[in-house]
């Protein structure tokens, strides 16, 4: 349970690094520019939104992942920085 944990949270954590790299990058290149279009290239996969109604009470369920170059390098750098301070 506790290395479950800890793989959400390296994966949480590198995530939210990749989307504040993704914005950084955004602001030093140009939305026209060719690596723009490579960095802001997404990936989305998962169950997309279903809702079951039961007359008496209906509820939606999905999830989807959206996962991008930076994403995966904010991931990949958390990973690292993890096995570092675990040593």
């Amino acid at each position: 349970m506790k290395n479950t944990l800890h793989v959400l949270i390296v994966v949480v954590v590198g995530s939210l690094l990749g989307m504040f790299i993704s914005k950084l990058l955004n602001i030093w290149f140009p939305p026209t520019s060719q690596f723009a279009g490579l960095i802001n290239t997404a990936i989305n996969t998962g169950l997309k939104p279903t809702t079951v109604d039961l007359n008496l009470v209906e509820f939606t369920a999905g999830l989807v992942f959206k996962f991008n170059i930076s994403s995966i390098l904010g991931i990949f750098l958390s990973a690292v920085v993890y096995k570092q301070l675990v040593k």
